[in-house]
C-alpha cells in the first residue's frame, strides 16, 4: 500500500504539469467511466514523464548505501539502526533484483524508492521513539489470532468482521504506513486522512483493484505489509516481479520479519492500552508457519480454505494489478503459472501442518471453509470463538452483524477473467490439489 500513497502523490503532482503540447486533462469529477479511462492514460503518461525526469535512468539511486544515506540525511535521526549486517543484506537482496530483474517503468523506479527511503525513515522514527520510551518493547501482546490460508477465500472478509469485535484490535492500512504520524521526522501531512485521499486516487488509477481488494485508510491490514519495513516480505515479489529476492528470502528464513512484526504491533499498542487480541492475517503464513510459531508460541490459527480452480486466477489478476502501474513488461502466462505452483506448494504445507501430531499450535488450529464464511459470517465467527474458548459477546455481535450488512459480499464488486489467459486450467489445479481438496473436504 505504501508504493499505492506515492503513486497517488505523483498523480497530484502530474494533474499539475503540462504532459505535452495540446494535450488536455480531463477532470475525474466528470465521474463517467469514459472520463476516466481518457484521464488514466494522461496522467500515467504524465507520470512517466515526470518520473523519468527526477530519475533519469539513475540506477545508483536504488541501492541500500544511496538509499540509506538519503533517509538519515532527511530525517536527521541517529542513524545507527542501518548499522545492522542482516538488515543491509535484505536491502541488498531487495534492491538487486528490483534493478536487474522487475522492468520497472520511471514511474516505478521513483515509487520504489520513495517506498523504500520512506521505510528506512520508519525504521529511523521507531528507534528514536524506543529511545525515548524504552518501555515500549516490554509492552505485553495479548495472544494473537493469525489468519491464513488460500488467497481469494475470504481471509481478507474475516480479518475485518473479526476486527469489528471491542476486545479485538488490528492493524489498519494508515497506522502501518505512519505509526508514529506526530513524531518530528514524519512526512508532512502524515496520518488517516492522507492516505485515505492518496488511497482513493490510487483506486482510479488501477482499474480493477477495488473490485478484487478493496482498501481503505481504516481497513485491517496485512502482516506483509509490516514485515516489508525490515525487507522480510513475500509483498515485494507481489508488487514487483523479484524471483531472486523472493529465493533469498525462503532461503534466509522469516523469524526477522516476524520479530518486527511483534515489535511493530507493540508501538501500535500505546502506552497505558491494556492489551488487546491482536487480529492478524495473511495468506503467505502458510508458508513461514514454523517462525510464527517461535516468535509467537501462543498464537491461534486459522485457515480458510476455498476452491483451487477458482481462487489461482483470482491471484494472478490481483498480481497483474498489482504490478501493472510500475513495470514495462507484464507476462500473464508467467504470473499464472507462478501463481499456480506457488500456492499448489502453499496448499501441500497446509495439509502437512493439518496433519503433524507434533505441530506446537495443533490444538488451537481452527479451518474454516470459504462457503460457510460467506454464507453464515456470524455462525461461522461462533464456532471459531468456540473453537478457542473465547466469549463470544452481544456487542461482537451486533458490531460484525453491522458491518455485513453494510457490506454483505465484503465490499468486492464482480470479476471477470479468463483462465487461459493466465495459462491456468481450473480443471488440471483442482487435480493437481486432491490431496488437499480431500484433506479439507472442499467442494468444487
Amino acid at each position: 500500500m505504501r508504493v499505492a500513497a506515492f503513486a497517488s502523490d505523483c498523480y497530484l503532482r502530474a494533474r499539475k504539469l503540462a504532459v505535452g503540447p495540446g494535450v488536455q486533462v480531463l477532470s475525474p469529477a466528470a465521474g463517467s467511466s469514459h472520463d476516466w479511462s481518457s484521464c488514466r492514460a494522461v496522467i500515467t503518461l504524465g507520470m512517466n514523464r515526470f518520473a523519468d525526469a527526477l530519475f533519469a535512468a539513475n540506477e545508483t539511486k536504488l541501492t541500500p548505501e544511496r538509499l540509506i544515506a538519503e533517509a538519515a540525511k532527511g530525517t536527521r535521526l541517529d542513524p545507527k539502526p542501518f548499522s545492522d549486517p542482516h538488515l543491509v543484506e535484505a536491502l541488498g537482496a531487495l534492491t538487486s533484483s528490483l534493478r536487474e530483474e522487475a522492468s520497472l517503468s520511471p514511474l516505478g523506479r521513483l515509487a520504489t524508492r520513495w517506498d523504500l527511503k520512506r521505510i528506512l525513515s520508519t525504521l529511523l522514527i521507531l528507534a528514536d521513539t524506543e529511545r525515548e520510551d524504552p518501555g515500549i518493547l516490554t509492552r505485553s501482546l495479548a495472544p494473537p489470532i493469525f489468519i491464513t490460508g488460500l488467497p481469494r477465500s475470504g481471509t481478507t472478509f474475516l480479518h475485518g468482521l473479526l476486527a469489528e469485535d471491542p476486545l479485538n484490535r488490528a492493524p489498519r492500512i494508515w497506522e502501518a504506513i505512519y505509526p508514529h504520524p506526530e513524531h518530528r521526522a514524519a512526512e508532512f501531512g502524515a496520518g488517516r486522512m492522507k492516505v485515505e485521499l492518496q488511497l482513493r486516487i490510487f483506486n482510479r488509477l488501477s482499474p480493477g483493484i477495488r473490485n478484487l481488494h478493496p482498501i481503505e485508510a481504516d481497513a485491517p491490514e496485512e502482516c506483509i505489509e509490516i514485515t516489508s519495513q525490515v525487507f522480510r516480505s513475500p509483498r515485494y515479489d507481489d508488487v514487483y516481479r523479484a524471483p531472486s529476492y523472493r529465493a533469498w528470502l525462503d532461503a534466509s528464513g522469516f523469524d526477522e520479519g516476524y520479530q518486527f512484526l511483534a515489535r511493530f504491533l507493540r508501538h501500535l499498542q500505546g502506552p497505558g492500552e491494556a492489551p488487546r487480541r491482536w487480529i492478524l492475517k495473511s495468506p503467505e503464513h502458510v508458508f513461514s508457519i514454523d517462525a510464527l510459531t517461535r516468535v509467537f508460541p501462543d498464537a491461534k490459527l486459522v485457515f480458510v480454505h476455498r476452491d483451487p480452480g477458482h481462487v489461482l486466477v483470482s491471484a494472478a489478476r490481483l498480481t497483474e494489478l498489482l504490478r501493472a502501474p510500475f513495470t514495462t513488461a507484464i507476462d500473464r502466462r508467467e504470473i499464472g503459472r507462478g501463481a499456480a505452483d506457488y500456492w499448489q506448494d502453499g496448499m501441500r504445507r497446509m495439509v502437512e501442518v493439518a496433519d503433524d501430531p507434533s505441530f506446537p499450535l495443533r490444538s488451537r488450529l481452527v479451518h474454516v471453509q470459504y462457503r460457510s464464511l460467506v454464507s453464515d459470517p456470524i455462525g461461522t465467527i461462533a464456532q471459531i470463538y468456540n473453537a478457542f474458548g473465547l466469549e463470544f459477546s452481544q456487542a461482537a455481535r451486533e458490531a460484525m452483524s453491522a458491518k455485513v450488512a453494510q457490506a454483505p459480499n465484503g465490499g468486492y464488486g464482480a470479476n471477470r477473467y479468463r483462465p487461459e489467459e493466465f495459462g491456468i486450467d481450473p480443471e488440471r489445479e483442482r487435480e493437481r490439489a486432491s490431496v488437499y481438496i480431500e484433506r479439507f473436504d472442499i467442494a468444487s
